[in-house]
């Protein structure tokens, strides 16, 4: 884990999902601020002051949805531990350790804006299982998108040492993990047991991690994309343009553009009517940023946004709708249309590239003179690529669900969309792999010798994968590319590249 000085204070503010990254993978310690402490123990004692006179608080003195009018005879000091028993039905692969740290961190941070009602201890529970580096290992189905309840109690039950935790990179038995750290098993009490369960924070951090996947995989499809512009000889006049008379998008995915063409120029094969994969590749790719962009700021606000119910406002307990993050679910999914304009950006130019188009490059992107199929066959994986990424078009955040008698009648299913987006990020990133193989095979038939963001994206390829002379399987060298091409080394020089150009978040470093 973090140093004592690889800090961060929680107060209840907005997080960055650079933040919620370093927290996820255990480098920054995570402090709980004082200040809103007190706020939190002041709405847990508004809480109990309602319990203590006599008034019904949802799944606090009743039962939750079906049975919310049924009363539970409850003192201040009872253990509702089984209402967090009761939602523990997650089930399917884990999460990841880091999605479940972020979620953590996030379930922390809504706590303390002082709205939530749950006690100090709940969120200094949380707080120490991170220090201790304890993650419970949450099933990932099981949650509409209205709270993440099924997943949420697995995180619950194991600070009450219940179930299997992740203990400094070993499974073991929750009791086991918290014996080895010195703390005590949780008992919930009051609403402790239902603000355990009854967030979307889990959601939360996927949505985040997603995002960051996704701004990286745009950021290098940028580069692939402009490393085959540069094999097909594009003219970069109208990405020029973009940046006079484009959007502020498309002006800054222009200027990129631009700059790559003035690090590493080409003779351009034509300056009138390029194909619109070309010539509009600022325009497609400012949009699929933006969108990016947009949901990521979305998420960020979500981080400090209590979406419980009951709530406390102004020392009173009150009902609300918060756990439906309605327009947070949209805007998610609206990214997966701009992801999905990207992959048949990107699938044009193979398409083009691999054609042997423009009269640069030869058909399947091999001589003439040997009796090699050469790279035309490769067109099939990258249109089943491209079909996957679209064929996760279809909405899902209105799917109609009734459950817990009617009581539950609505959901976003925002768990669905993050993960559709998840399997439209890993197809891109096979594309750009695709497109950053062809685009060094036309360098290197036309003896180009690529310079800057280009020269970056084919040293990647060749670090490992040869000219293509002779016919060979292409699988592994594919996989071996799309490896190369997301290592750290490369997104920082891709990241640098861009930021040393333009501070627009078309590359945001959230």
């Amino acid at each position: 884990m973090a140093s004592p000085r690889d800090t961060v204070t929680l107060d209840g503010s907005a997080l960055r999902l650079s933040t919620l990254s370093l927290i996820g993978r255990g480098l920054l310690h995570v402090v709980p601020c004082e200040t809103r402490l007190v706020e939190v123990a002041t709405a847990y004692e508004a809480v109990r002051g309602a319990v203590e006179g006599g008034r019904p608080l949802y799944g606090v003195t009743t039962g939750v949805g079906a049975i919310k009018d049924r009363a539970v005879a409850l003192a201040a000091s009872a253990d509702r531990t089984d209402l967090v028993r009761a939602h523990h039905f997650g089930v399917g692969e884990p999460l990841a350790p880091e999605i479940v740290r972020a979620g953590i961190a996030i379930r922390v941070n809504t706590a303390l804006s002082g709205m939530v009602g749950c006690s100090p201890e709940l969120v200094r529970a949380y707080v120490a299982a991170l220090d201790a580096d304890i993650v419970p290992v949450v099933r990932r189905l099981g949650s509409i998108g209205a709270a993440d309840i099924g997943l949420m109690s697995q995180v619950a039950t194991a600070l009450a040492g219940e179930g299997q935790v992740f203990h400094r990179g070993v499974l073991r038995s929750a009791a086991d993990a918290l014996r080895a750290a010195g703390l005590t098993p949780l008992v919930f009490r009051l609403k402790d047991a239902l603000s355990a369960v009854s967030t979307n924070a889990l959601t939360i951090a996927s949505a985040g991690a997603t995002l960051i996947d996704a701004a990286q995989t745009v950021r290098v499809a940028m580069a692939t994309g402009s490393s085959a512009a540069a094999a097909l000889r594009a003219s970069p006049e109208p990405w020029r343009v973009a940046v006079r008379i484009g959007s502020p998008r498309e002006a800054a995915a222009g200027t990129v553009l631009t700059a790559v063409a003035e690090a590493f120029p080409w003779a351009p094969a034509t300056h009138l009517h390029d194909p619109l994969s070309l010539r509009m590749i600022a325009q497609i790719f400012g949009a699929s940023a933006g969108v990016v962009a947009f949901a990521a700021a979305a998420v960020e606000a979500a981080t400090a946004r209590p979406d419980d119910n009951p709530v406390v406002i102004d020392g009173i307990p009150m009902a609300s709708g918060g756990s439906l993050p309605l327009e947070l679910a949209l805007t998610l999914q609206s990214v997966g249309p701009g992801l999905a304009h990207l992959a048949r950006n990107i699938l044009n130019r193979i398409v083009l590239i691999a054609n042997g188009g423009r009269g640069v490059l030869p058909a399947n992107l091999v001589s003439e003179t040997t009796d090699a199929t050469g790279f035309g066959p490769l067109v099939k994986l990258a249109g089943d690529l491209a079909s996957r990424v679209m064929g996760e078009l279809a909405p899902v955040s209105a799917m109609p669900l009734l459950i817990a008698g009617g009581m539950e009648d609505e959901a976003m299913f925002a768990p669905l969309i993050v993960e559709r987006l998840n399997r439209q990020v890993a197809a891109l990133k096979m594309m750009t792999a695709i497109e950053a193989l062809l685009a060094a095979q036309g360098l290197d038939m036309q003896g180009m010798k690529p310079a800057g963001l280009v020269a970056a994206v084919y040293d990647s390829v060749r670090s490992e994968v040869a000219f293509l002379h002779k016919d060979r399987a292409l699988s592994l060298d594919i996989e071996t590319i799309e490896r190369n091409l997301f290592q750290p080394a490369l997104l920082e020089t891709v990241r640098n590249f861009y930021e040393s150009i333009t501070t627009d978040e078309l590359i945001f470093s959230r």
